[in-house]
């Protein structure tokens, strides 16, 4: 259910397309639209909300111990109470359309993929690759080395059921320099504790034997809502597509664009929020190359005289990461209170040492 996004989408169209004075009544007709469609999406999924529940708590039965799992259930057992006021209310026919309802619509509308996604993992996740112990440390460690000697392409990057981020990475071949190998790697791969879990010819060969991955977490657990306005709505678009996303190219797209065109006085209100929205994103992936990204955006809000070079520099780094934001960032709940205990965001990591920028390798 992605009506929010193309109702977003759209209303972008329209500023960009007719002027920001004159949309006003455009994006009121867009959203009128919006919450019809959100009205018949959830008439025709409400019957079926206690079935996919059922079959996300027995999925959640089956899942290896893991760090995101208590979020997980709290997202399910907040999605059923959303339901069951919902029904409640549609039973009033004085409360259809109310904003009340509206929320519950709106909750669906954004995490009914979520658990749709976790009903059909009903069965005990596969076993993901992992070496011989001599051979893993012997590739472990060429792996470190190869990662300090800027020598390692980055693939793609997930979470895996155990919460484990797992990377597929190009390296030199240990036993032919001449070739190249693919390993998949647990773990930072610049941090001391990454260690190989299995080695292939292809990449190809390393993605088959990668296990399926879940859902990445998300940048504020809280929820974020725009409260950017005036007459330049091009650069808030770029605050919201970071503030929603889960991977690091966006945040790289986002930055392309105000390194490119973003050197005019009326890009200079909104730049400071775009940039803590990078950093904040940086941070959030809970690695070395990230905290040191974080750092370097933070100083970019009051170094505005040097702006185009460093935004530039960041998108690089930006760029040579594959990053994706660890699961157990899940979204707080919002018709339910959650236990004292659960905690939806990460306490902070341990200071690692600043690793250098790794290019991609051709």
């Amino acid at each position: 259910m992605e009506l929010t996004s193309r109702a977003d989408t759209a209303a972008r169209r329209a500023r960009h397309g007719i002027g920001w004075p004159d949309c006003v009544a455009v994006e009121r007709e867009i959203n009128a639209e919006r919450h019809r469609e959100q009205d018949e999406a959830f008439a025709a999924l409400l019957p079926h909300t206690a079935l996919l529940i059922d079959r996300a708590r027995v999925a959640l039965g089956v899942q290896p111990p893991s760090r995101h799992l208590a979020g997980w259930a709290l997202l399910v057992d907040d999605l059923e109470a959303s339901a069951d006021l919902a029904r409640a209310r549609l039973a009033d026919p004085a409360s259809t359309g109310t904003t009340a309802l509206r929320q519950h619509q709106v909750t669906w509308a954004e995490r009914a993929r979520f658990l749709a996604d976790l009903a059909v993992q009903d069965t005990p996740p596969l076993p993901g690759p992992e070496l011989p112990s001599a051979e893993e440390a012997r590739w472990t460690a060429h792996a470190q080395d190869t990662r300090r000697r800027q020598m390692m392409y980055l693939y793609e990057s997930r979470y895996d059921a155990h919460g484990r981020q797992l990377t597929v990475v190009g390296v030199p071949h240990l036993d032919e320099p001449a070739e190249d190998c693919v390993l998949i790697v647990a773990g930072d791969v610049d941090s001391p504790t990454m260690r190989a879990l299995g080695r292939y010819d292809t990449y190809d060969q390393a993605l088959a034997a990668l296990p399926p991955p879940v859902q990445p977490g998300v940048l504020h657990p809280r929820g974020w809502f725009s409260s950017s306005a005036g007459e330049v709505p091009a650069l808030a678009d770029l605050i919201a597509d970071v503030a929603a996303a889960t991977q690091s190219q966006v945040v790289a797209e986002a930055l392309g664009h105000v390194a490119s065109d973003g050197t005019g006085p009326c890009h200079l209100s909104q730049l400071s929020d775009l940039l803590g929205q990078c950093a904040d994103f940086a941070l959030a992936t809970e690695t070395v190359a990230g905290r040191d990204l974080s750092v370097r955006l933070r100083g970019l809000v009051v170094q505005t005289d040097h702006l185009d070079r460093q935004l530039r520099q960041a998108l690089v780094a930006f760029e040579d990461t594959i990053a994706v934001l660890p699961p157990h960032r899940t979204p707080q709940p919002r018709h339910i209170k959650p236990p004292p205990a659960v905690r939806s965001s990460p306490p902070p990591a341990p200071a690692q040492a600043t690793p250098p920028r790794v290019p991609r390798r051709l």
